[in-house]
């Protein structure tokens, strides 16, 4: 025993310095286990001193010890001070088993015991004796305390060591011969430690103040007390042959596919996976960090000296080099050389990465994730973790952190796998010896792997509203000669709330319907079969998605098809064979539609692989809410909404704003929601207008419902759910609690109570339900005051707002939710569980038999005045007095006395006991099961618990849309919505009086106020039908479409308009075309991005629609942009007769249509004046009027800009001159070029769709030059 021990420094403080066995080196020489205690032997005080908690820490090779420095004369023995005097002096007390000097002060003595208290300078106190320990007096100033190389420690409690563990407790420095050759020395099997033994032990049983502060240049593993190195058993210490190159693990556009599961499929189908190719795969990047710094300087040399096999003589698991086709960059190839250099532990870690190089790995050491090597570099770069001490990179944090660093890096775009640990050191150890393994380190599995696309849990979506799509996506493709379209089936996933969206649909070349569905829903994670998607629908993935990231799947073998999907998915649902009344309604529809749903059906497949993959599929399926895409084919012939494609969306700045966020758009400017589910389902709205005059009007009375005398009970509904958790997420949780059955993740071994978490989420989820459930009750006394059949239906019990009182009723009665949610644990009131009931019986049956058997003691023994008590442990003792002592009988056996007592157990009450011990152990497991049945009763409701929060939901957008009227400047009204209008019927119509703005506000524009417009469109035969808007730059001319196109959306999701009076035919899809803009990398130049939206609109715009068309023609020269411009203008007004506004800068087409009844001439007015230089000077009025202008005024726009007065005035004699020459032809022009137009427009139409089918984006300038070189004859009047 070290005198360290015996001085009261129990060995196991320092026990997680066995961790460092994991991944260390053996060390050249034993230490020796008797040190002299010369000071002038000792090694040279150290300027660091390694803290009390290490973890996976790596000490070097042993060294031989530098010549000590003398050290300082102390007291003389013949002039010795008081020892008081000591107190506050610095002194450097030696570590023997360290070699090491720690620094710190002198702070008290105790005359008692003769000890001093030393505080090191790391915070570390210490009492010991100094004339028995080895030290040095220093005079100079206390060094700086060391930097904490832990951003992320924690504190663990001081448990006091168990007696006669100190040998198997003990810090291993021996060889590790033992350690590997572990049969051989069966003799040591009680002392002998084994790799990760020591981690677990030291977290369960050790004091640690924390894991403590490292300097990077001491190479000591911490301090080290002195023991007899013969007791000890033997961990192995290597260096962690790891690896470090440059790059990064981050997720980027292109593949990085899913582990594949082996053993799947047939020989052939097994085949196939070969030919899963990682395009662009950021596989190599784990192994490829920019090191910059300390890190660069510490870690940048270790690959080309350690591991030459991840460069130049890389290979994936099947041995294939980087050159091969078949290459999978996922997987590493260990040679056997440096398979055989591991230990068992660093072979496990090696094991899981060589197979998830795409992933970064959160390795569970004890309470510890643990990152290691190229993973280490992501820690410290992306969760600002710090190094551990050691010449390889590694890093951690604690259980604790686990969620918010899975989110961090997952919304950077990582996959995340975590490693759990299954198996405690005891049962590793019970293992070694049943089954007679030579394993020495205990089992881990992998049990999870998180995405930004698979995120359940976390602060972004506790912060985030906005859901995260995870999408899976397929496709058929028609014949060569046919005249269909691609068949796309869709798969949209929301992890966090459950639920599936489900869809198939014809598109055509541009993927319009695609690129709409992508616009609004912005999936974060895509999944896709292997090289069989077109290079059409590639390019839609592409550009219309924001970074996310693309997993490719084996067709068939992984991205299931429809029969292989149906027969997954029966498993889940059908218990019986042939039993299909058991799958959700969505699903029957899908397999009894056959053909029509197959692509549908096959991409749910692929979504349901990769969530197997991520250990996700069965926590979800089961209580899935499962919907049809509402756009799809599936969703009905009859369009319900109105159509809003990705340029509708974008152009308008609907959902999102150039920059992606939502300041400033329409979604901004009608969110005054209280819940995050009630942001979601305003965004569905926004996205998707009613189509149906009825439902249109029942939500226009429900929202005027909420105003006048239903605005208070709006408010309090408000102010009631303020505060509310997102209950669809928070439900989706307690449902994959219930349903999920991963084995591995059942049997991970953790330290946080995870059942507090989850005790703790169910009673919110009560408590938010039980509070919708009132909110949404409050509301009623509206239903006999309003006239909507809308609200009637949302606040009546039993229809659209579920009865959920009993059941909330029957939870109230099983617990006190105060108390659980106090305390972190149920105690279940008589009624509400069967096993815990029976215990509670049991112990009160044999308490009863207890009391009877008192008095029947008392009764034998002559004396009332017995009784039981209990002393410390020991319960129903029998306290007979002295007096009555006699005549107990032999078999009573004497358990303990006090004056005048005497304590006696019998055999009958051992006997009762025992039954009590076990009656009341069967009680709290009973206990231990509570809450996971309640949370099954629970979720056997989940249907009516979601529809419960529906409910909620709308009542919270209509409320909220209610409150935006009154943000609107000036007036608002409720729209007058006319039906849809037939072929033969009057002409569709769109008639505002003083029509403002939803967003813009005068405090936003400055000086002035927005200035309202009235504005007419159709409505009669001899009304015009199109606007044709001409004026200044700057005039307002764009912002006016925007405005009517907004008014038209908020008309039809039930909201009021802000005008006087709005009257509206119902609109079919809105059309825009606004704009100059390219998209470069999608290879479009700004004229064919102009002519690929026109076609859009020529195609597929009917009578209903809304077409807004802003300086169409404007990306190419200006005789072939007008030609255009006239002929789409007269193919829409002539052909499709649908409602527009057109503006333009081609004052011409005001002259061709002067007389034009279909098409009203109007401009944005404006006052002209002379400015400085004889320049003219414009104020704009906003106003709309009736009439062309005349001119645009570009050089006043120039002067605004700061354009040089000189090179303004040439402007404007250009400017003129073009004028005169403009006006000369003009006059000459015929008026009549109508047949000619609509023969170029057809063309237009024709070709460019033909062209769109046909060919690849390479001959689109050849459709386009057919175009103009037709629009150049009519110029030329040919």
């Amino acid at each position: 025993m070290s005198r360290r021990l015996s001085n009261g420094r129990s060995p196991l403080v320092r026990k997680q310095s066995q961790i460092t066995a994991f991944f260390s080196t053996p060390p050249n020489s034993t230490p020796k286990s008797n040190l002299s205690s010369n000071p002038s032997s000792d090694p040279s005080p150290s300027t660091s001193k390694t803290n009390k908690k290490p973890l996976l820490s790596i000490p070097p090779a042993s060294k031989t010890p530098s010549p000590p420095i003398k050290p300082k004369t102390p007291p003389s023995a013949e002039t010795k001070p008081p020892k008081s005097d000591f107190i506050g002096r610095r002194i450097k007390v030696y570590w023997p088993l360290d070699k090491t000097w720690y620094t710190g002060q002198v702070k008290s003595y105790d005359a008692a015991c003769n000890k001093h208290s030393i505080q090191y300078d790391d915070g570390e106190e210490e009492s010991i004796e100094i004339e028995k320990e080895k030290i040095e007096w220093v005079e100079e100033e206390p060094p700086k305390k060391l930097r904490r190389l832990r951003k992320l420690s924690e504190k663990v409690e001081i448990e006091q060591e168990k007696s006669g563990s100190d040998e198997c407790e003990l810090d291993c420095v021996d060889d590790d011969s033992s350690d590997e050759d572990w049969g051989k020395n069966v003799e040591k099997e009680s002392s002998e430690e084994v790799d990760l033994e020591e981690e677990e032990e030291s977290e369960e049983m050790v004091v640690v103040k924390s894991r403590k502060e490292r300097s990077t240049s001491s190479q000591n593993t911490g301090k080290r007390k002195k023991v007899d190195v013969g007791k000890m058993g033997c961990a192995k210490k290597f260096k962690f042959e790891g690896e470090e190159e440059k790059g990064t693990l981050k997720a980027t556009k292109g593949f990085a596919g899913v582990k594949v599961t082996p053993g799947i499929g047939s020989n052939n189908q097994s085949e196939a996976l070969s030919q899963v190719l990682l395009k662009g795969s950021n596989a190599n990047a784990t192994t490829d960090n920019n090191l910059t710094g300390e890190a660069a300087e510490r870690f940048g040399n270790r690959e080309a000296e350690k591991f030459k096999f991840l460069r130049e003589g890389r290979k994936d698991a099947k041995g294939r080099r980087p050159d091969h086709v078949n290459y999978d960059p996922r997987t590493l190839y260990l040679p056997p050389d440096f398979l055989k250099s591991l230990s068992g532990g660093q072979r496990q870690w090696w094991e899981f990465k060589s197979q998830h190089m795409d992933k970064v790995l959160f390795f569970k050491m004890g309470k510890f994730y643990e990152l290691f090597e190229m993973d280490a570099h992501i820690g410290a770069r992306d969760l600002d973790l710090q190094y551990m001490k050691g010449e390889q990179p590694h890093c951690g944090f604690p259980e604790k952190n686990l969620s918010l660093n899975v989110d961090k890096l997952a919304r950077k775009g990582y996959r995340v796998l975590i490693v759990e640990q299954t198996e405690t050191p005891e049962q590793l150890e019970i293992r070694r010896k049943e089954m007679g393994s030579k394993d020495k380190v205990v089992k881990r599995e992998i049990c999870a792997v998180v995405t930004k696309g698979t995120l359940t849990d976390g602060e972004s979506l506790l912060t985030n509203p906005d859901a995260s799509y995870l999408m899976s996506i397929t496709e058929t493709s028609p014949e060569k000669d046919s005249e269909k379209e691609t068949v796309i089936g869709i798969c949209l996933v929301d992890v966090s709330t459950g639920k599936f969206v489900l869809g198939q649909f014809e598109d055509d070349y541009e993927r319009h319907w695609l690129c709409s569905i992508l616009s609004e829903l912005r999936p974060v994670e895509i999944i896709k079969p292997y090289n069989t998607l077109k290079p059409e629908t590639e390019k839609a993935l592409r550009n219309n998605t924001r970074d996310p990231l693309i997993n490719e799947l084996v067709p068939s073998l992984e991205f299931w098809d429809a029969e292989r999907t149906i027969e997954e998915v029966k498993r889940y649902y059908c218990s019986h064979e042939g039993e299909s009344n058991a799958l959700p309604i969505v699903l029957t529809e899908l397999v009894s539609s056959g053909n029509n749903s197959s692509c549908a059906l096959s991409s749910l497949g692929g979504c349901l692989f990769y969530l197997r993959q991520a250990f996700l599929v069965e926590k979800l399926i089961k209580c899935a809410e499962f919907v049809l895409l509402p756009c799809g084919a599936l969703g009905g012939s009859i369009q319900k909404y109105m159509i809003l494609d990705s340029a509708a969306l974008e152009n308008l700045e609907v959902l999102e704003n150039t920059s992606g966020g939502s300041s400033g758009t329409l979604f901004a400017q009608l969110d005054h929601c209280v819940t995050p589910f009630g942001k979601r389902l305003l965004k569905k709205w926004l996205a998707r207008p009613l189509y149906d005059r009825k439902a249109i009007l029942e939500r226009q009375d429900a929202v005027a419902s909420f105003k006048g005398v239903g605005l208070s009970a709006a408010l309090d509904f408000r102010k009631a759910l303020s505060r509310l958790a997102d209950m669809e997420r928070l439900l989706a949780r307690l449902f994959a609690i219930c349903e999920g059955n991963e084995s591995s993740a059942k049997r991970a071994i953790l330290y946080e109570d995870a059942s507090k978490k989850q005790l703790l989420e169910f009673i919110s989820a009560l408590q938010g339900c039980q509070l919708m459930l009132k909110a949404c009750t409050s509301l009623t006394s509206l239903v006999s005051l309003a006239e909507s059949t809308l609200l009637h239906h949302l606040l009546t019990p039993g229809r659209g707002l579920p009865d959920m009182s009993d059941v909330l009723d029957h939870f109230k009665e099983a617990f006190d939710w105060s108390e659980a949610e106090r305390t972190g644990r149920i105690i279940p009131h008589e009624g509400c569980d069967v096993d815990y009931d029976s215990a509670c019986n049991n112990i009160k049956e044999i308490k009863s038999s207890l009391t009877k058997y008192l008095k029947e003691q008392r009764k034998l023994l002559g004396d009332s005045s017995i009784d039981y008590v209990t002393v410390g442990k020991d319960t129903y003792l029998l306290e007979v007095p002295e007096s009555s002592r006699g005549s107990v009988p032999r078999n009573y056996e004497l358990q303990s006395s006090k004056k005048g007592y005497f304590r006696y157990w019998t055999p009958k009450i051992k006997e009762l006991l025992q039954e009590l011990s076990r009656a009341e152990e069967e009680k709290e497991n009973s206990m231990k099961g509570i809450l996971h049945r309640l949370i099954q009763q629970f979720s056997e409701n989940h249907s009516k618990w979601r529809q419960l929060v529906s409910v909620t939901a709308e009542l919270d957008v209509l409320i909220s849309l209610a409150i935006a009227g009154d943000y609107y400047e000036g007036p608002a009204c409720r729209p007058i919505i006319n039906e849809v209008c037939d072929s033969t019927g009057v002409p569709p119509s769109l008639y505002a009086k003083s029509l403002g703005h939803p967003i813009l506000r005068s405090d936003s524009l400055g000086k002035g106020s927005f200035v309202p417009n009235d504005v007419k469109i159709g409505g009669g035969a001899d009304s015009a039908s199109f606007i044709l808007l001409t004026g200044p730059n700057m005039g307002g001319k764009s912002t006016l479409l925007r405005q009517v196109c907004m008014a038209v959306i908020l008309a039809q999701i039930g909201a009021d308009v802000p005008a006087e009076r709005f009257d509206l035919s119902l609109v079919d899809r809105i059309f825009v075309r606004m704009g100059a803009r390219d998209h470069i990398m999608a290879g479009q130049s700004t004229f064919l991005v102009e002519l690929t939206e026109t076609a859009s609109m020529l195609s597929a715009a009917t009578r209903n629609s809304l077409v807004a068309l802003d300086e169409l023609g404007r990306g190419t020269s200006t005789s072939d942009g007008q030609a255009i411009a006239a002929s789409v203008l007269e193919y829409l007004v002539r052909h499709v007769q649908c409602r527009g506004l057109f503006s333009t800068h081609y004052h011409r087409l005001a002259v061709d249509y002067e007389k034009d009844t279909k098409i009203a001439l109007c401009h944005m007015a404006c006052q002209v004046g002379m400015g400085e230089g004889g320049l003219e000077e414009v104020t704009f009025l906003y106003r709309l009027t009736s009439g062309s202008c005349p001119k645009s005024y570009g050089v006043n726009v120039a002067r605004l800009a700061g354009i040089p007065a000189c090179v303004l005035q040439k402007a404007s004699e250009k400017s003129n001159e073009f004028e005169s020459t403009y006006g000369k032809q003009a006059s000459e022009s015929s008026d009549k070029i109508s047949d000619a137009m609509v023969t170029v427009m057809k063309s237009l139409a024709g070709v460019t769709g033909t062209a769109m089918k046909q060919v690849r984006d390479s001959t689109h300038l050849e459709a386009i030059c057919k175009v103009q070189k037709r629009t150049r004859l009519i110029i030329s009047g040919d």
